[in-house]
């Protein structure tokens, strides 16, 4: 099914993303829970450093995530045998989730940019707004995600696309991602991304390289 090189590193970048994802998101928790601890906390150059380098690492996660969706689209598109609602319905929400995801880290390390201004005083209740706003667009990116986990999951059951049993898994996955906001269930999802990604890579290498298209001779 994944006969073409390029697509089986493609479907590596699943295990990137989440690899990103983990590590940029724990070296950017700064563990404050108040404003006034919030502000202190961006004063240190250290600090904004370390948000920086989050800012970084979490942007090429949903770079990473997008080659990932791109040969996820492509295992639904050939179990359909053409693009259909469920390739659609992986597609689409998968891109919002992407959008939505970056625009919230964005937001998130905002304050480790303004903290550094000279004509800007950084307020600790701008710098926890930004932090929860940024949260929020990660959680509304997982939730609009469910239906893409969904889509895959439904195209599993139905045609094959991967195993059975990761259909029915995601089904559960899908369901969890709704309660996103309490954010274990989004470890649920990079879970389910981690195992997809793996799932398709182990399968390319079991098939051969594509076939070279017949060539057709001219007659007369």
């Amino acid at each position: 099914m994944y006969g073409f090189r390029w697509e089986r590193w493609s479907a590596l970048a699943g295990v990137l993303f989440v690899a990103l994802f983990m590590v940029g998101w724990s070296i950017s928790e700064n563990g404050e829970d108040t404003s006034a601890k919030l502000q202190a906390y961006y004063t240190d150059s250290g600090h904004r450093t370390r948000e920086f380098v989050a800012f970084f690492l979490i942007l090429a996660a949903g770079l990473a995530f997008l080659s990932f969706l791109g040969t996820l689209r492509a295992a639904v598109i050939r179990a359909e045998a053409g693009p259909g609602t469920l390739s659609g319905l992986v597609f689409g929400p998968g891109i919002v989730f992407v959008a939505l995801f970056l625009t919230g880290n964005a937001i998130s390390r905002a304050p480790a940019a303004l903290a550094d201004e000279k004509h800007f005083k950084l307020d600790g209740n701008l710098a926890e707004l930004c932090n929860d706003a940024g949260y929020m667009l990660i959680v509304s990116g997982v939730t609009i995600a469910a239906i893409m986990v969904l889509s895959v999951s439904m195209s599993a059951l139905r045609t094959g696309a991967l195993p059975a049993w990761l259909g029915w898994a995601g089904l559960i996955v899908a369901v969890s991602m709704l309660f996103s906001i309490i954010f274990f269930p989004i470890l649920i999802f990079l879970a389910w991304v981690l195992v997809v990604s793996l799932v398709m890579v182990v399968a390319a290498w079991r098939v051969s390289g594509a076939a070279p298209p017949p060539t057709s001779t001219a007659v007369g």
